[in-house]
């Protein structure tokens, strides 16, 4: 195989995971879910300012939103700046060497944003593990604002019945999920909480099949201690945040492919039942083949990702529509 060849094989096409999430209220005080937003509105005012104004600075890290016109519509491309010496490889020449951009210029990683027309459901593609994520993208819609008054969420759109089970559950009393091996870091440096404890065991052991557990134990007597009580909020609050963080992670090709979560609930008679939520199986995702993009193309660099994003979303309409409660 020549080496020309053989560049141009490991650049063609790339399995990517197509990931669908909500965007709601930042604080639900009763009413989580907007009315439909007006995303072309929203885009052509981002459209308006200029690539600086689009800047947003979060912690050591800097991100860059451009609205893109595509076959399938108006969506969104989020580009985090690639800090460190950058490297490229020359197969003709035989070598690894220096990255050196003509001009004003920066390399960044992409995040490919689509805006389905019902509900505010978005499909969310990837172009690299260390491209921006849905929280990314949160932080910096409501840094732009441009036409959108209230802070916004962005939560994964698991099927409807597991999402209302968190949401409506008194309490959670345990949470496990699997990490299938990797050999890249999946989980940042500065994330918190389940995702902190997932990086360290991920970091320490990237070819083992980890599983995590966490359970609440149960108090003695008839009545819940308030230690337990309280580690079952926390808990609570514990997965819905990883679920925020790092629900395009969950699936059974996924890096996580197990998670459980076994909740309280109220009944309608008053009394507390315990049942089980299994993420992998109700969290909506899907695999998709994306031609990576090389230049001289008939159509732009973000159009393969656009096209399977909304094939993807096509696919599972039923499922995102229900999820959302939105009538077809």
């Amino acid at each position: 195989m020549t080496n020309a060849r053989w560049g141009a094989e490991l650049s063609g096409q790339r399995k990517k995971t197509v990931a669908f999430y909500e965007v709601v209220r930042a604080k639900d005080a009763g009413h989580l879910r907007f009315d439909r937003l007006d995303w072309g509105f929203v885009l052509d005012n981002l459209g308006a300012l200029t690539v600086h104004e689009r800047h947003m600075r979060h912690d050591d890290d800097v991100y860059i939103g451009e609205p893109i016109n595509s076959s399938q519509g108006k969506h969104l491309v989020l580009a985090r700046l690639r800090d460190g010496d950058l490297q490229q490889i020359d197969y003709e020449a035989q070598k690894i060497d220096s990255l050196e951009l003509d001009g004003n210029r920066s390399v960044v990683d992409t995040t490919i944003v689509c805006f389905l027309p019902y509900g505010n459901v978005i499909g969310v593609i990837q172009g690299s593990a260390s491209a921006p994520r849905p929280t990314a993208l949160q932080r910096w819609l409501n840094a732009m604002r441009s036409g959108i008054e209230e802070d916004l969420a962005i939560i994964p759109l698991i099927g409807k019945n597991a999402w209302d089970k968190l949401k409506e559950a008194d309490s959670v009393n345990l949470f496990e999920m699997r990490l299938r091996p990797a050999a890249t870091s999946i989980f940042p440096t500065s994330v918190e909480g389940l995702g902190d404890f997932a990086r360290h065991a991920h970091k320490q052991n990237p070819d083992a099949l980890i599983t995590l557990s966490i359970k609440i134990p149960k108090g003695r007597g008839l009545s819940r201690s308030a230690a337990r009580a309280r580690g079952e909020r926390r808990l609570h609050a514990s997965v819905h945040e990883f679920l925020s963080e790092f629900g395009s992670l969950v699936g059974p090709h996924g890096v996580i492919d197990r998670a459980i979560a076994e909740v309280m609930l109220s009944a309608s008679d008053g009394s507390i039942v315990e049942d089980k939520i299994n993420f992998v199986n109700d969290h909506i995702t899907a695999s998709k083949q994306v031609t990576l993009p090389r230049g001289g193309g008939a159509g732009p660099w973000y159009e393969a990702a656009v096209q399977a994003v909304m094939q993807a979303a096509m696919e599972h309409e039923r499922d995102l529509r229900a999820a959302v409660s939105a009538m077809p």
